[in-house]
């Protein structure tokens, strides 16, 4: 009996790499806005923004979690 191994490659829709470069845009986006918000010494408005990054990069790695099974 010979046991095979097939690597199978799911090709993406390009709809879902549009969002994943809108999704690090927009991180990209925040982070600039966090550094520029600690240099002007505006802590409130440095705090918001890294609670921003925070809450967004950990949706985009639940949902490429969730989606890397598929």
């Amino acid at each position: 009996m010979s046991d095979k191994f097939v690597i199978e490659i799911k090709k993406r829709a390009w709809y879902e790499w549009l969002l994943w470069v809108i999704w690090a845009a927009v991180e990209i986006f925040i982070v600039q806005n966090a550094f520029a918000s600690g240099r002007e010494l505006e802590p409130r408005a440095e705090t918001i923004f890294w609670i921003a990054f925070v809450v967004i990069f950990i949706f985009g790695i639940t949902i490429w979690l969730m989606r890397r099974h598929k």
